[in-house]
């Protein structure tokens, strides 16, 4: 009897400990907007966003979802944000090319600078991917919002890369 009260103590520590702990990692999947210094984007749901990353990316996510493809791990969707100094639309434009089998391309007008976007499929290891990226120039910086989505779900995922491009806006 002396150990039952204590043990029914910890067990019921444990077991709210442990539902705190899901509520918040589902919270990290629900969609949020993320207001960084040149731009804010809209994160969908199902999406995890990556803190203290050192992949030298301006911002990362992934989709909670992973496919295996020859034995190996991949995730269904990623979002990345980069940020290349001194370096032109069409030079940009050329370096996709050269790694794409598949390319096309739509020219617009964001703020007044010139900017694209562009769709591309790619390989990367045994992963053959739908890309959809989103180019815009400011200040002579050129910001790239790249969506890759695995090609076999690139379908099921299509809504949800339209809505990302849409929620990607320039602050300056």
């Amino acid at each position: 009897m002396e150990l039952l009260i204590p043990g029914l103590i910890i067990v019921a520590l444990m077991v709210w400990a442990s539902t705190k702990i899901k509520r918040i990692s589902a919270a990290a999947f629900e969609p949020e907007v993320i207001e960084m210094p040149l731009y804010s984007i809209q994160k969908p749901d199902g999406f995890l966003h990556i803190l203290n990353d050192e992949s030298g990316l301006d911002f990362r996510a992934y989709s909670r979802e992973l496919e295996t493809i020859w034995r190996r791990d991949y995730r269904t969707a990623t979002i990345e944000v980069e940020i290349f100094d001194r370096k032109a639309l069409e030079e940009r434009i050329s370096d996709i090319r050269a790694f794409s089998k598949e390319i096309s391309v739509s020219n617009y007008l964001d703020g007044g600078e010139r900017s694209a976007i562009v769709r591309n499929r790619r390989k990367i290891d045994n992963a053959e991917y739908a890309e959809t990226r989103k180019i815009i120039t400011r200040d002579g910086r050129l910001i790239e919002l790249r969506v890759a989505v695995l090609e076999d779900r690139a379908e099921d995922f299509s809504a949800k890369v339209e809505q990302i491009i849409e929620g990607f806006t320039m602050k300056v």
